[in-house]
């Protein structure tokens, strides 16, 4: 199959699907065994976050759904050159506390063959990190009570 802004939309289309359908098993068949995960916000201290293969973003996503329902899909995607650059609108529920955020981030999305190779996104950090702060300390206060 030739890669074409059609296809490299319909992969990453798939993984989205996949992913607001909780499926994390879906979302990995669309990336190759090697990828690169990069997000500005995630790491340690609210720092950038890069995750190398399958097996570690298998295990940050699972991580993930453990906790949250997330919905997201693709506002608007551009291809050049086997690169896509995405808006995506998304939404994550916290399953214990209910607290939502909704919003959007980019994507840029490298692929190999008809398969992701590298992911970028990049989210409001300072949002991101306001609301992960808001369900842990309603979580550790529910803990305590």
């Amino acid at each position: 199959m030739t890669l074409n802004e059609h296809v490299a939309k319909s992969v990453l289309d798939a993984a989205h699907r996949a992913w607001s359908d909780g499926d994390v098993q879906g979302v990995l068949a669309n990336y190759v065994d090697d990828l690169v995960y990069f997000c500005n916000t995630g790491g340690v201290n609210g720092g950038p976050l890069t995750i190398e293969g399958k097996a570690g973003l298998e295990a940050f996503l699972d991580s993930v759904v453990t906790v949250a329902q997330s919905m997201s899909v693709i506002e608007s995607f551009q291809f050049d050159v086997g690169i896509g650059r995405a808006r995506i609108a998304c939404f994550i529920r916290h399953r214990k506390t209910g607290h939502t955020l909704s919003g959007s981030y980019r994507q840029i999305v490298s692929f190999r063959g008809s398969l992701i190779c590298r992911v970028e996104e990049f989210h409001d950090a300072a949002r991101m990190a306001a609301f992960w702060r808001l369900v842990k300390s309603e979580t550790l206060e529910a803990t305590a009570r």
